[in-house]
């Protein structure tokens, strides 16, 4: 039991040790250069959460320490450095050994096995916070990175007197996949967990105009060929022309429907309309207090899924709490409608009851109500 604590914690917390000035260096980078990484996504139109900066910062402290671990010099420790000692030690660069013969990592006693599981799990944070931080991440990019990373530390180590071993290559390799298939594991339990840590499209809501006549029309066509229900639309379903859609006032008059705002949600990288929202300030009529509530909102069906619908809320949230409301109601059907549901509850709805659907509104003959406090 002895020799198993003293190769599996004692020597990992030496390694551990080994790696703080690469975590510190790495964070004092991460913190200069975050201005500028911020501005260059700002223009592209894209943003990053806390939960993502917060990934990456570790991810940048987990690079940083690597380094400093797999490219230096064996004799290399900067506790001795720090207190002004100065070992003898061969020279930083001078040629390795190495291993060109796969298989030798099974060879060996307990110490053997304690590299070769190092030597994959030490190499899993490259695979998983690569797939879970930046878009298009696959497994042959996973098995490519791993390679390529791999590879020049091996040639490197051979560099600085340590060794170049093929068997390093494959299992480091096989590490980094490893991290790819976590990241799967994740995403599949836990889908918009995982989507939190991707950097998300900047969105506007703008006014409608017709600057975005094809756009709208556009968005209408899709939303009907997929089926899907026009909820906080202002009626475009059943106008025949944009020019006809963009008379609310004098509809909402025909109709005897409360007065609202309306606005198209933008994806400010490319413009491109990916829904719309109303908003129904105070006082509500007694029938939308009870079923309809202060918000509709609607995201075209090829960009949803994508985190859109909980922005687009979040960005009218804050027009509402502009206008002086205090707290706005919404509603959403009991069982047909569980994204919505989700967009609610993630900018701080808190159910209040649910009434039964006597007008046909959703699917479920149930009306879920939902309060957010601003």
């Amino acid at each position: 039991m002895h020799v198993l604590y003293s190769v599996f914690v004692e020597d990992t917390l030496r390694y551990i040790i080994r790696m703080f000035p690469g975590f510190l260096l790495a964070a004092l980078m991460f913190l200069a250069l975050r201005p500028w990484r911020v501005r260059r996504l700002a223009e592209k139109g894209l943003s990053g959460s806390r939960l993502r900066e917060a990934a990456l910062f570790l991810f940048w402290l987990f690079c940083g320490g690597m380094a400093v671990l797999t490219l230096t010099p064996g004799w290399f420790n900067w506790l001795p450095l720090l207190r002004g000692l100065m070992p003898d030690h061969a020279p930083f660069f001078t040629l390795g050994s190495w291993n060109l013969v796969p298989g030798r990592c099974f060879e060996g006693g307990l110490w053997q096995s304690y590299m070769l599981l190092g030597n994959i799990i030490m190499f899993v944070p490259f695979g998983f916070f690569s797939a879970l931080l930046w878009r298009g991440y696959t497994w042959k990019r996973a098995l490519l990175t791993g390679f390529c990373i791999t590879a020049f530390v091996e040639c490197w180590q051979l560099c600085v007197g340590r060794a170049f071993d093929i068997d390093d290559i494959i299992l480091n390799t096989l590490g980094v996949f490893c991290g790819y298939l976590l990241w799967r594991g994740l995403r599949r339990l836990a889908p918009r967990f995982a989507g939190r840590f991707q950097v998300m499209d900047i969105l506007q809501l703008v006014e409608p105009t017709m600057e975005y006549k094809d756009q709208v029309m556009a968005f209408k066509a899709e939303m009907l060929e997929y089926g899907s229900d026009f909820e906080g639309c202002s009626g475009l379903e059943n106008a025949e022309t944009y020019e006809e859609w963009l008379d609310f006032r004098g509809r909402e008059q025909r109709r005897g429907w409360l007065p609202s705002h309306t606005w198209l949600t933008v994806r400010q990288s490319d413009g491109r309309v990916v829904g719309i929202i109303n908003y129904r300030p105070s006082p509500l009529s007694d029938l939308v207090f009870q079923y309809g509530g202060h918000i509709g909102y609607s995201i075209r069906p090829s960009e949803r899924r994508k985190g859109y619908a909980k922005e687009q809320l979040r960005l009218t949230l804050e027009k509402c709490r502009a206008a002086g409301e205090e707290r706005i109601l919404l509603t959403c059907d009991h069982q047909g409608n569980p994204g919505s549901e989700k967009t609610i509850l993630a900018n701080g709805g808190v159910l209040e009851n649910e009434v039964e659907d006597t007008h046909g509104l959703g699917n479920s003959g149930r009306i879920r109500r939902y309060w957010i406090t601003l």
